[in-house]
């Protein structure tokens, strides 16, 4: 058995954290693990903050943001898609170097790299003008021990 939602995302600041709201309520009603929502929630943030904040320029006409959320009885799928510029974060984002203090840090590069840590598959793909990253997690949670 199967349960989806779509919701359409706004280029606001706020948005992130009503889409993660949004995702606790469908992680509660689809009995997903505490440890399992809680990663998907941060990987969640951090990749709408960056849709929201740098994929359109300033200006741009008709952005358009949808994140599409489904449990299909073994997976949990989240698909983010935006008609922003082609950008795929797992190739074009730069990663941050972790070997600096945060203090050198520059600010900024973390968010796909979180992701990237919490959550056990992440792809993208440009499709009819669209990015679509999607984010993905078996159901059966991992080990205590095991990334992700």
């Amino acid at each position: 058995m199967g349960s989806t939602v779509e919701t359409d995302v706004k280029l606001e600041d706020t948005e992130p954290r009503r889409v993660v709201a949004l995702f606790e309520q469908f992680a509660t009603e689809n009995g997903l693990s505490l440890r399992i929502a809680q990663r998907f929630e941060l990987a969640l943030d951090e990749v709408l903050t960056n849709v929201v904040s740098y994929a359109f320029p300033e200006g741009a006409q008709n952005p358009y943001i949808k994140v599409t959320m489904q449990v299909d009885g073994t997976w949990l799928t989240v698909r983010v898609q935006d008609n922003g510029p082609a950008f795929d974060p797992l190739h074009d984002a730069k990663e941050p170097d972790l070997s600096l203090d945060a203090d050198h840090r520059p600010i900024g590069g973390l968010g796909i790299f979180l992701a990237k840590t919490f959550v056990h598959t992440l792809t993208y793909d440009r499709v009819d003008g669209c990015n679509r990253l999607t984010l993905s997690q078996p159901l059966e949670a991992p080990p205590e021990n095991a990334n992700p």
